[in-house]
């Protein structure tokens, strides 16, 4: 099948026909988190602080996924908008093979130091147990999340966001079956508690791994005759690797950044991580619709890119601001005035509901920061200049945060607000520094 042109035609559709479908699929990937958390909120509030505990580690399996998939989704855009399809099959099978590599090293790693990971963030008995009981099967299906990335990467450099935004939706329904299914058992099935929950996680992605592994056979992106595209080739897995570790590093650093805020919420008690794990939640729900912005730069600036259309690439990321900032604010005046129910929705703990509350209804002040960062990070990695993004992630998630939080926390011992103020300025900071390059590099295009 002909890959998708993204170098002529409207931008406003070629927008619409990449972020709409992801998005959506996003929206629905993201009740699948909603789902799981309720179900573990029906276990303990421990339970519950045990998935928010588990999100930095699960997000080392997202990083290194993603990292591979944006980084050869890129780097297939441009090959295929310079019409040179040599190299897109080769970068399209070369992918595959490093991801299946990145997961069997990713599962020993993990199942070896997860535990010890938790007891440094403060968890011990029922707690650890909780949190150890979910991460294990998790990263014993890393395999799974990886191949579903990947396969999507190929798919979303040839224009396709509809085909994983259906393996999205269907994940979520799936998922309202297997939760309570393998949660509490029945049909011959032992019940399994939280790590029910998990096991339900990974069968999902296998599903969907598989499926879209075999559109991109049935559609020729993938040819399993040409096994040579296959076979490891360290001259292409370099290529991929100098794209895909520096975002894969700025989405690992997401999970650091989580290590050291919890490390932090732990001086305020477990609810107080609980709601953070909440907050978070709620903050992808607003954060949903400017998601598939980001996908439709990978693509659109990838393919225009490679073509040297590069009046397409400054028109794509100025259209992309505007509706990201249109849809943000308006998520974020719904997520302001809805934040106590939105919290009630995965607890009943009159503690963290108050807590969630109060982080939701700072932070929504600050999601225009999020969207203009999403943009212009994924403007730079599209034109293949991925570094910024890595330099971005480590000082916005771990630098400037381990001497603010040691400041406000062990020096000043500030009250729990004080350290969701302190994330909020942080984040504002950043982004405005992000802005200012970013656009610098725009320019050059015009």
């Amino acid at each position: 099948m002909a890959a998708a042109s993204l170098t002529t035609g409207p931008l406003p559709k070629h927008i619409r026909n990449i972020a709409l479908p992801m998005s959506i699929g996003f929206l629905f990937n993201t009740l699948y988190n909603v789902v799981d958390s309720y179900f573990a909120g029906q276990i303990s509030t421990s339970a519950l602080a045990a998935m928010a505990l588990c999100f930095p580690v699960f997000f080392i399996i997202l990083a290194a996924s993603q990292g591979l998939a944006r980084g050869a989704s890129v780097l297939i855009a441009n090959a295929i908008g310079a019409q040179d399809h040599d190299k897109e099959a080769a970068l399209s099978g070369q992918v595959l093979s490093i991801g299946a590599c990145s997961a069997i090293f990713i599962t020993g790693v993990g199942l070896l130091s997860a535990p010890t990971l938790f007891k440094i963030l403060g968890a011990s008995g029922d707690y650890l147990d909780l949190a150890t009981s979910y991460i294990r099967p998790i990263f014993m299906g890393t395999i799974f999340f990886i191949l579903s990335s990947t396969s999507n990467s190929i798919l979303l450099a040839h224009g396709d966001s509809k085909t994983f935004g259906k393996v999205l939706v269907v994940g979520f329904f799936l998922n309202l079956i297997l939760d309570p299914w393998f949660l509490y058992g029945g049909l011959g099935l032992p019940a399994m508690g939280i790590a029910g929950i998990a096991w339900a996680t990974v069968l999902i992605q296998a599903l969907g791994g598989f499926y879209l592994f075999a559109v991109l056979v049935r559609r020729g992106h993938v040819t399993l005759s040409c096994c040579h595209h296959l076979k490891p080739s360290w001259k292409i897995y370099t290529e991929i690797l100098q794209q895909a570790v520096p975002t894969g590093f700025n989405m690992a650093s997401i999970a650091v950044g989580f290590f050291v805020i919890t490390y932090y919420l732990k001086f305020y008690g477990e609810s107080a991580v609980a709601a953070f794990g909440v907050g978070t939640r709620i903050e992808q729900m607003a954060l949903l619709p400017t998601i598939g912005l980001g996908a439709a730069i990978v693509s659109i600036v990838g393919q225009n890119n490679g073509a040297g259309e590069y009046a397409r690439v400054v028109q794509c990321v100025n259209l992309c601001i505007k509706y990201g900032v249109y849809l943000i604010v308006i998520a974020s005046i719904f997520m302001y005035l809805l934040a106590a129910p939105l919290v009630r929705l995965f607890t009943d703990d009159p503690e963290v509901i108050d807590l969630g509350t109060t982080y939701i209804r700072i932070m929504v002040f600050i999601q225009w920061a999020y969207v203009m960062s999403f943009i212009h990070i994924g403007f730079l990695q599209a034109v293949k200049k991925p570094m910024y993004g890595f330099f971005e992630a480590v000082t916005r998630k771990i630098i400037l945060p381990l001497g603010v939080f040691y400041i406000v926390v062990d020096r000043l011992q500030s009250e729990l607000n004080q350290l969701w103020f302190s994330i909020a300025a942080i984040n504002v900071a950043v982004t405005m520094v992000t802005i200012i390059y970013a656009q610098s590099k725009l320019r050059k295009f015009y």
